[in-house]
């Protein structure tokens, strides 16, 4: 990989996702309210994850921010790989072209895309959702997008299989294969009408989002801080680095954890990024951005937490199933029943809902019935499982944050909340 010296002294005092995209629940600290608890994902599957799933589900000031990209399209639509790029030991860079001559709609920095892969063996097509991670210039069309996948091996130590989809975009999708794509989503964004400085705070592939938002950041002052292993393993250094040198408010700083002797000069420190080293490098009032793997995570956000940050400055992105939460997230009823018969209209099947697992989601019972709805996320986020709510009521697992067509709801995390429910599947 070609190494690209320091662009100044002026980035050396800076300070980003993945936020791919968390088990994090457990362990914030009590100090937290639950709007933050609802909002940590179980990360088991790290951006690509161990069974190829990248799914962000993002803490968010404004709960009324449009998620989806405007104009667009509806549905799927096919895209053509243009070009492949390695960026590090573990990410390519995948470049998308719609195949028909309609124009692309832009995003918002930070979204993601939804991908259908169909893979030899799966009784289903598989869909993903990975972060964008590239931000077009305003004053240009778009004519493509890119995605920014990390092969996943299998994890050391677990009983836990490699990525499904990351593995099969590496090794079986090259230039010239298609794509079914959804327009851009996802509320893990950046605020470009806003002037308040940003800290953009990333490790291995979390830093993909955090990319866009930096080349979106306009005049506002950015700290742009990003962790990993080595030279090896740290992608987008060169781009990072030209774009810090052609503006000025763009501060940088890499945290090393195992630099290499080649490493010498490409890096500012040596260690884990952590609160200690944000708090030496931030000294104005910023909202904070951040995407990685659990631990990084977990830690970072209490220790802003510690040293007074306030929550509303705080946002993240995390990937993953979504954790149960005490309180249900209402839809349109108080409390889910103890039981419930659901229907699947199309399928012209009926199931008991059981209310004495509150995990059990009507993606689930769903899927107990032989039934086969499109899914990817399941946390509420990514919007593929949204379903016409025929007759009924349902309420919510935990907070949902996909956008939805009147009439829909998200059945990953949705259960009866009615003796009655019927679904259009």
């Amino acid at each position: 990989m070609q190494r690209t010296p320091f662009p100044s002294p002026l980035a050396g005092m800076a300070a980003g996702t993945v936020i791919s995209f968390c088990a994090l629940s457990a362990f914030v600290p009590q100090t937290f309210s639950s709007k933050i608890k609802l909002n940590l994902t179980l990360f088991s599957l790290l951006l690509g994850g161990a069974a190829g799933l990248i799914i962000p589900a993002a803490k968010r000031r404004n709960n009324a921010m449009v998620l989806a990209a405007q104009p667009g399209w509806s549905g799927w639509r096919n895209f053509v790989v243009s070009r492949r790029e390695k960026e590090s030991e573990e990410i390519t860079s995948f470049y998308l072209q719609p195949v028909d001559p309609g124009p692309l709609p832009s995003y918002r920095p930070g979204q993601f895309l939804t991908i259908e892969l169909v893979i030899p063996g799966e009784l289903k097509p598989v869909v993903r959702t990975y972060s964008l991670s590239d931000f077009p210039d305003p004053k240009q069309a778009i004519d493509h997008y890119r995605l920014s996948i990390k092969r996943e091996p299998a994890p050391r130590g677990k009983d836990v299989p490699a990525g499904l989809a990351s593995n099969f975009l590496h090794d079986h999708v090259q230039v010239g294969n298609n794509l079914r794509v959804r327009v851009p989503a996802g509320n893990f964004v950046l605020d470009t009408e806003a002037n308040t400085p940003i800290v953009l705070i990333s490790n291995g592939v979390g830093i993909t989002p955090m990319i866009a938002m930096a080349k979106a950041a306009g005049q506002r002052q950015v700290w742009f801080v990003h962790g990993c292993r080595n030279g090896e393993f740290h992608a987008f250094r060169s781009e990072v680095n030209l774009l810090a040198a052609q503006h000025p408010n763009i501060n940088v700083h890499y945290a090393y954890s195992k630099p290499s002797m080649a490493d010498q000069g490409y890096y500012h420190s040596e260690g884990r990024l952590d609160g200690a080293l944000l708090q030496r490098l931030v000294n104005v009032p910023a909202d904070y951005f951040i995407c990685g793997s659990p631990p990084f995570m977990e830690s970072l956000i209490a220790e802003l937490s510690e040293f007074g940050i306030n929550e509303a400055s705080i946002h993240f992105e995390s990937f993953n199933k979504a954790l149960p939460t005490v309180k249900a997230v209402e839809a349109n009823s108080d409390a889910a029943f103890p039981g419930a018969m659901v229907e699947f209209s199309d399928s012209s099947k009926t199931s008991t809902w059981n209310g004495k697992d509150p995990e059990l989601s009507l993606l689930s019972l769903a899927e107990a019935e032989g039934l086969m709805p499109p899914c990817a996320c399941r946390a509420g986020v990514c919007g593929t499982c949204a379903t016409k709510l025929l007759a009924g009521k349902v309420n919510y697992i935990n907070e949902p944050s996909a956008a939805l067509e009147p009439g829909e709801v998200l059945i990953c995390i949705a259960r009866p909340a009615s003796e009655q429910v019927k679904l259009k599947l």
